[in-house]
């Protein structure tokens, strides 16, 4: 798990919802100096800070690490899908 990345996203998901740091920690409940030093310490929050912090922007703390939204449910479905498409090829 990579800091930098992770408050990369979060500066994004701030910026693109036009949110400051600021108003984020108050909402939160989290000093904006304790956001601030886990920044330029590249630090990942606790769990449930990332958490909490991730409801807030409306997003997944797999969205924040990675960058990128990850839903098992899809991908499964996904893949029923793509079988079940096979399955009606085959036959005809």
């Amino acid at each position: 798990m990579d800091a930098e990345s992770f408050w990369k996203n979060v500066s994004q998901v701030l910026k693109s919802k036009k949110i400051s740091q600021e108003k984020m920690c108050e909402d939160i409940g989290i000093s904006i100096w304790t956001l601030r030093g886990s920044i330029s310490k590249q630090i990942l929050p606790r769990v449930d800070i990332a958490k909490t912090i991730a409801d807030y922007l409306g997003t997944s703390i797999d969205f924040l690490l990675t960058g990128t939204e990850s839903n098992p449910y899809k991908e499964r479905l996904d893949s029923l899908k793509n079988n079940i498409l096979e399955l009606i090829k085959n036959e005809k």
